[in-house]
């Protein structure tokens, strides 16, 4: 069961579901208000969520498996739900194993936990036992928020960071488990009282060395007397998920030709020919409102546009010159002027445009890192285009259509796919490809930034370059609570430091909040829970349609209230992959006041969760999401001080970058390890 909204969606009693593979769904089973319903040895891989029950009842899972999901198993506001024998590993990087949301008197026995980000989290859950579990490998072995009167039993709670996390939980019990190597803290408690008594701590001395230790802030932990030695508790066997490394092979695509030179009098004798720059976007990427002219000169003949007055202009203006029909290479040059008291020259670019085939080379080529029709050079990008009149308006130069492609040269060949390869001659011309050879476009990625040739050309009306880096994002926001209060936007000038940070390392980001047909307004909703924020990922993204074509070039952002963590954001993974993540903007807004200040931490924030979407996570690199980053009494802060990147929690909040490994010892190069094609092919934990 494969490749839809729901895998299967129960809401009758009394079913049995068993011996079934359930991946690439949004949801695998949904179990909505039904009881007493049976899941029994089935897989789960790569779906949104693996298994959801919702305000149900006496259900069962057993000898299952998830994986490689956003979530393995999800329950909300359900009860009296038994796991049993289930192996839940390696589902997201930012999201996990078991989920327990407003749920009570459920069971979770003798199952394997590991390599999730929480392998199992209960959220204002009641009377919930789990016994006879091995929690291993995770950043977050159990975490309990706003819980009371639950159980841990017999548990091996083995080598995570946090062992088990509490907060503003009361009367759980703890007993009889071993807690021991686990990174940073064996318990940590803030602002809760359990009774952990009779657990072995990795020491007959008590909870005392690191990993095993016991933290407490503003809480009351009993665990007095604790075992003198470990318990004897079988761990179930991990099976090795055989996973997959994907190599993506370099595009050998040539855009050269042999072809013979060839010496014209008239280079379009049906016209008289006219060359035509067009300024379509000149942008400051120090974010300063400036106002700027531009100077283009064709063939010695130069002319100036208007004034135009900002620090992202898109003017869309053109100059078109009349030049000589015999001669091939046409000399332009383009130049930016910022204009004041005194003009100042800002950016200047000398091409070469050749008649014979209708492209450009000089200091911007078919080809180059930053992209053609795309220069970054001082405080300026400037994004312009060239064309010709020739007489059917296909763009084909007349040498192109009597020596190359024999087409004819007075017959508009536009839109035309004379190999069948889904991309028209226009486009396969302009790119170095032979309109009239089948390429697998749909494959091809020369780039590997994880949108296919096919898709390039769907996007290339927003400066998509199948050479050049693109990353495409859509945000949607949430409206204002009331009409006293401002919706939850991303803010202009944060977009700005984004695009400028991403254009120094020779990759263009494209965010979509209305300019591209996304942008659009959720309702209003102090928080979203994890189901909610699938269920504004299938309506609003994806619009219900496992064919949107959006899927698999655009990323996704949900600009919210508060999300379904207690914090700024977290990645989440609607469906088959990790292309989504959510920002909490009143938690922003809460910790930041100045507008200056929340537009920095916007921008930070944004980046290290798209960070995530681009396959950075703490098992890549320690430093990343690492808490004991958070603050200056904590040692993380101190080990991974070098560590000058946005994903780096003691920088989250300030640094609009990731690192680039450059500032000594445990540093790590985030540049050089991204996977811009993770958000199309994810995997975790390898």
């Amino acid at each position: 069961m494969t490749y839809s909204r729901n895998g299967i969606l129960i809401k009758g009693n009394g079913n049995v579901v068993q011996n079934c593979t359930i991946y690439e769904n949004g949801g695998g089973i949904i179990i909505k208000k039904a009881n007493k319903n049976e899941i029994r040895n089935c897989i789960f891989y790569k779906n949104g969520i693996g298994v959801e029950l919702h305000e149900s009842s006496e259900n069962e899972i057993e000898l299952c498996k998830a994986h490689t999901n956003g979530m393995g198993i999800y329950l909300e506001k359900s009860s009296k739900n038994v796991i049993e024998r289930c192996n839940v590993y390696k589902n997201s990087g930012n999201e996990g194993g078991i989920f327990l949301i407003s749920s009570d008197s459920n069971k979770i026995g003798n199952s394997t936990l590991s390599y999730n980000v929480w392998s199992i989290r209960m959220v204002e859950c009641i009377g919930n036992a789990i016994s006879n579990c091995s929690i291993t490998k995770s950043r977050y072995g159990i975490k309990m928020e706003n819980c009371r009167a639950n159980e841990i039993y017999r548990c091996n709670i083995l080598h995570n960071r946090y062992g088990i996390y509490l907060e503003k939980c009361g009367f759980e019990k703890i007993n009889f488990n071993n807690i021991e190597g686990n990174y940073m803290y064996g318990i940590y408690a803030k602002l809760s009282f359990a009774n952990a008594r009779h657990n072995w701590w990795g020491s007959p001395i008590g909870p005392r060395g690191r990993g095993d230790r016991l933290t407490t802030l503003a809480s009351k932990i009993s665990y007095i007397p604790w075992l003198l030695q470990p318990l004897d508790l079988q761990e179930m066997g991990i099976k090795k998920k055989n996973s997959a490394i994907y190599h993506h092979s370099e595009s050998s695509i040539s855009i050269e030709r042999d072809i013979r030179p060839l010496q014209l009098t008239d280079w379009d004798p049906l016209v008289d020919l006219k060359l035509s720059v067009h300024i379509l976007r000149i942008r400051n990427v120090e974010v300063e409102k400036k106002s700027l002219f531009a100077s283009v000169n064709i063939n010695g003949k130069e002319k100036e546009s208007e004034i135009w007055r900002g620090f992202d202009v898109q003017p869309r203006w053109t100059t078109t010159q009349d030049i000589p029909d015999d001669k091939e290479n046409i000399p332009i040059i383009i130049q930016i002027w910022e204009k004041g008291l005194v003009k100042k020259l800002c950016l200047e670019l000398d091409i070469i445009y050749n008649l014979e085939r209708g492209e450009w080379f000089g200091c911007d080529y078919l080809g180059d890192n930053d992209g053609y029709g795309h220069i970054f050079e001082g405080k300026y990008e400037l994004w312009f285009d060239i064309s010709f009149n020739d007489y059917d308006g296909d763009g084909l130069t007349y040498w192109e259509e009597n020596i190359l492609y024999h087409t004819n040269p007075k017959i508009n060949d536009s839109g035309k796919d004379f190999d069948n390869d889904g991309i028209p001659i226009e486009w396969e011309d302009k790119w170095g490809y032979n309109p009239f050879i089948y390429e697998n476009h749909t494959s091809l990625d020369p780039d590997n930034d994880g949108i296919e040739n096919i898709e390039e050309w769907k996007m290339a009306h927003w400066f998509s370059d199948p050479y050049r880096k693109d990353i495409f994002i859509e945000v949607d926001h949430m409206a204002a609570r009331n009409k006293f209060s401002k919706p939850y936007i991303l803010p202009e000038k944060s977009k700005q430091m984004l695009y400028t940070t991403f254009t120094s390392h020779h990759i263009m980001l494209h965010i979509d909040d209305g300019c591209m047909g996304g942008g659009e307004e959720i309702p209003y909703k102090e928080r979203i829970t994890y189901n909610e924020t699938k269920e504004i990922y299938w309506q609003y993204f994806l619009r219900n349609s496992t064919q949107n074509p959006r899927k698999g070039i655009f990323h996704y952002v949900i600009l919210c209230s508060y999300g379904a963590t207690s914090r700024g954001g977290h990645a989440f993974q609607g469906w088959d992959n990790l292309d989504t993540f959510v920002l909490a903007v009143q938690y922003i807004r809460d910790w930041r006041l100045k507008e200056k200040e929340r537009e920095i931490v916007m921008a930070s924030l944004f980046m290290h969760e798209l960070g995530h979407t681009l396959g950075l996570f703490e098992f890549v690199f320690d430093g990343i999401d690492n808490e004991s980053c958070n603050a200056p009494w904590l040692k993380g802060w101190w080990i991974y001080r070098n560590y000058k990147s946005c994903l780096n929690y003691r920088y989250s909040f300030s640094i609009i970058n990731y690192s680039d490994g450059t500032h000594g010892k445990n540093d790590f190069d985030d540049w050089g390890n991204i996977d811009l094609t993770f958000f199309q092919n994810s995997s975790y934990y390898f």
